[in-house]
């Protein structure tokens, strides 16, 4: 086995360079047929476009190669079902006996497609419900309709006990916001309802100004404390509501890496795109960062870089600072984006809710 070995000023640190991917969440598209008012789209410039099939046929050869890997998800910043050829992606992922995940809006969710999931066997779909009725739920997604995704997902509910099998799994994810903070006690029963396994409740990060001051951390209030009252359901809430000191990053941690549509290979969600959002109330321009492309290397070469094997170390280790509760944070110009960090880390994770468990993702 190969090995990286570099020194942090203190001691040599010697990192195995493993093929050890677990996960693999793949954008396949950026596009959408939403405009959520708590959508990324509002402060970026990124190109819009699916991911090609020479570029996904490129992705599934790297993917044979990965002895480890147990999931493929697909997600990111775009609805998967508006990629013509999702079903036959996910079809192909499943023929290599992975865990399969999707998330979507449910709009696209119709009676056709809910069938054919259900044929190529989609182990969990994760719907994107963000009230328990159409008033909370259609302020936050102008346009949308409420009763025509929760139809779509009673009608995937009733295919699936029709045809004796419980796959695909449904999970429900909440962004929780001051405008529908008020609704989520009755979450639970509409997910009970619906059939749900799971409900993910997280914090909303702010793309746009107009969002910063809906944010609810740093509030006292307890997300777990709704929904415990289900006897079936999982309730993943983003437990942290303060600022901690302890740091964590479950990609990292779970051994997963983010594709994006065009084939980059970044560490996370957080890195994936370049755009604006606000921490805590102060603007922050995050550039995106890619450590190869898939077109030029393999998801193991990349994987088994030194660059990223020492950033997955710095991220484990939390060997980085933390810009977020920085006494010094007001006029520091290293933390105006996330190029770097002023312990000479880059890219840097300084800044980031998703370690600080106030962000969440399925």
């Amino acid at each position: 086995m190969k090995y990286y070995q570099f020194s942090n000023g203190e001691e040599t640190i010697s990192i195995p360079l493993k093929k050890d991917v677990k996960k693999i969440y793949v954008e396949v598209t950026t596009g959408c047929n939403y405009s959520c008012i708590t959508c990324i789209r509002h402060s970026w410039t990124d190109q819009i476009g699916d991911m090609s099939i020479d570029t996904f046929n490129k992705l599934f050869e790297d993917i044979k190669a990965l002895p480890d890997l147990k999931c493929v998800h697909f997600g990111g910043f775009g609805e998967p079902l508006t990629h013509p050829n999702i079903l036959a992606m996910i079809k192909s992922c499943k023929g290599l006996g992975l865990t399969v995940e999707m998330i979507t809006n449910g709009s696209m969710l119709t009676p056709q497609v809910a069938d054919l999931l259900v044929d190529v066997g989609l182990d969990w779909i994760f719907v994107s419900l963000d009230g328990p009725d159409d008033q909370s739920f259609e302020t936050i997604r102008p346009g949308a309709s409420y009763d025509q995704v929760v139809s779509n997902i009673e009608y995937l509910q009733r295919l699936k006990k029709e045809r004796k099998t419980n796959k695909p799994a449904l999970g429900v994810e909440f962004v929780a916001t001051k405008q529908n903070i008020r609704k989520l006690p009755a979450m639970p029963a509409l997910t009970d309802r619906l059939g749900a396994h799971k409900l993910i409740v997280t914090n909303v990060l702010p793309y746009h100004e107009s969002m910063k001051d809906e944010i609810l951390y740093d509030t006292g209030l307890d997300l777990n404390s709704f929904g415990r009252e289900s006897t079936f359901l999982s309730v993943k809430a983003a437990p942290n509501m303060q600022l901690r000191t302890a740091r964590h990053c479950r990609f990292v941690e779970n051994k997963a890496l983010a594709v994006t549509w065009q084939g980059e290979v970044s560490p996370c969600y957080a890195f994936m795109h370049s755009y604006t959002c606000y921490i805590m109330g102060r603007k922050k321009d995050m550039l995106a960062h890619s450590f190869g492309n898939v077109k030029d290397r393999s998801i193991a070469e990349i994987w088994t870089t030194p660059e990223y094997a020492r950033f997955r170390w710095m991220v484990r280790s939390a060997d980085y600072p933390s810009c977020t509760d920085c006494r010094l944070i007001d006029g520091c110009s290293t933390a105006l984006n996330n190029e770097a960090d002023c312990w000479g880390n880059n890219p840097t994770c300084s800044d980031c809710l998703w370690a600080r468990d106030i962000i969440m993702c399925p």
